[in-house]
């Protein structure tokens, strides 16, 4: 009977064994099951915070490049204001400048005209004192 103990043992060890070895591959099922849905939100949750992420770099470069519009705006408006600005500070310069040249040439007509008018003078009270002493050898 030793024999017969012996049998059953080894298929009591077997179906032990049997049992064991499918409690194992049923534990690695559930646990690799458990491990693809952690594995599986785990991406999801990588590519949401990439959208995320994305999307947050949009709206910034959007907004970057608005503020960008709008320093370039205000500083064409100011080159457009300091050009004018220039424009208007060389017609000055330029009216500035015809006013002193027509001053200058009103000073100098004068001064032509007091020098004429000095030697007109020194002419005629030189013709006076030559005629007088004209006069006065002919006497």
């Amino acid at each position: 009977m030793d024999g017969i103990k012996q049998q059953m043992h080894a298929r009591q060890a077997e179906a032990i064994d049997s049992r064991h070895q499918f409690e194992m591959r049923k534990k690695k099922r559930e646990l690799r099951s458990e491990i693809d849905k952690i594995n599986d939100k785990s991406k999801a949750t990588i590519t949401e915070l990439k959208k995320d992420y994305s999307q947050k770099i949009a709206d910034e470069e959007n907004q970057l490049e608005i503020k960008l519009t709008e320093l370039r705006r205000k500083n064409d408006e100011i080159i457009a204001n300091e050009k004018k600005r220039y424009e208007q500070m060389v017609q000055d310069l330029k009216s500035n400048h015809k006013a002193q040249i027509a001053e200058l040439e009103i000073s100098q007509d004068k001064e032509v005209e007091n020098r004429i008018n000095e030697h007109r003078n020194y002419l005629e009270s030189a013709q006076k004192k030559f005629e007088a002493q004209k006069a006065k050898l002919e006497v």
